[in-house]
């Protein structure tokens, strides 16, 4: 590997050959170092293209080898839940990564302990999905839902189990528009709140949260991701939801926040940076920030990920359609923006009257 260089993607190394720009994939099984030629630049292929296949050939061999032995534990869903972790850790974003993390520490580690995936079957699944439904959020069944279906999908293109029992269970029926609703009073009272927050970082912070925009996406932005230039600026594909790359533009009063921001902080690589270890600040610290500004409002209801349901709320209640919305929040498909359709019951009584009610009294 003398004449490679190494790529920001662990095991994954750059050469050029007479065929060109070449990646070379280099990576140990069973004690066993493997060292190939995966793919070429000119052919289209980039870094993370090439760690992605590298997993993929990783997954493949281990899935095999295990398949091969036919041990019983080989089977068990909490060790094969463990391994679909590892693959699409590199591959997803880290909010997700921490999303299956936990539906395996609360659920599949404890409720599926000694389960054999070929012993489960779909009724079992939906069962399952449906007797959580008694005692968690909705939302988070959800979650645990699509956690099942690409584990199971997973088995499925490794190789391991041909059956995909996950593939038609679903979410028993039930209402999932997000009910936010907040007065104009306390719109404007927030927003005033907002405005005369002393700590000009906390200040900016929630000018961008008021940009619709997730706290981590928001929290791990770095002074590169800003383009005050063109007044716009990016979110990575890896720190998405949808895990895609996307942007932003920015109006004036949050350029000029950000502007003002990094002047007083010219030497820091994130945006929102703890100056003692030069990492984002934690979701604790902005926790104790909002903690306050929710008592001194009064919101006790009011939490941070509140601030992009009220830029939903607002947006589609000021007339804009779910499509301007989706853009706003950044949603993959408009789908996702629907639960947020939830009209002001006061615009609904206005419409009665002059619709029902009016027809009614001439």
């Amino acid at each position: 590997m003398s004449l490679s260089v190494k790529t920001d993607f662990k095991g994954i190394y750059s050469k050029e050959t007479k065929n060109g720009k070449a990646f070379i994939a280099r990576y140990t099984i069973n004690k066993k170092t493997k060292t190939q030629i995966i793919g070429y630049e000119k052919n289209g292929m980039t870094e993370y293209d090439a760690y992605k296949v590298k997993l993929n050939l990783m997954t493949d061999i281990k899935l095999s080898n295990a398949v091969n032995n036919n041990a019983q534990d080989n089977y068990l869903m909490p060790k094969l839940f463990l391994e679909f972790l590892e693959f699409k850790k590199p591959l997803l974003a880290k909010n997700t990564i921490d999303n299956y993390k936990s539906i395996y520490n609360q659920y599949i580690k404890v409720d599926y302990k000694n389960v054999d995936v070929r012993s489960t079957s779909m009724n079992d699944l939906q069962n399952y999905i449906n007797s959580l439904l008694s005692y968690r959020r909705p939302a988070t069944v959800e979650k645990i839902l699509s956690a099942f279906k690409k584990f199971y999908l997973y088995l499925q293109d490794h190789g391991i189990y041909r059956y995909n029992p996950a593939s038609n269970i679903s979410m028993p029926k039930y209402d999932n528009k997000k009910y936010f609703s907040m007065s104009k009073a306390d719109v404007k009272k927030l927003m005033s709140y907002i405005k005369k927050i002393d700590n000009h970082k906390y200040k900016t912070l929630y000018f961008l949260l008021l940009h619709g925009r997730r706290f981590n996406e928001t929290i791990t932005l770095m002074w590169t991701d800003i383009d005050f230039a063109g007044r716009i600026y990016h979110l990575k594909y890896n720190l998405t939801k949808t895990r895609n790359n996307q942007y932003y533009y920015l109006e004036e009063f949050q350029l000029e926040a950000l502007l003002q921001l990094r002047k007083m902080y010219p030497n820091t690589k994130y945006v929102f940076e703890n100056l003692k270890t030069k990492l984002p600040y934690t979701y604790t610290t902005i926790f104790r920030v909002h903690k306050k500004l929710r008592i001194d409002l009064n919101m006790p209801d009011f939490s941070i990920h509140s601030t992009r349901h009220l830029v939903a709320f607002l947006i589609i209640n000021n007339g804009y359609s779910l499509e301007v919305c989706a853009k706003i929040l950044g949603h993959k498909n408009i789908q996702s923006t629907q639960r947020y359709a939830v009209l002001e019951m006061n615009k609904a009584r206005i419409a009665y009257k002059k619709t029902i009610s009016a027809a009614l009294m001439n």
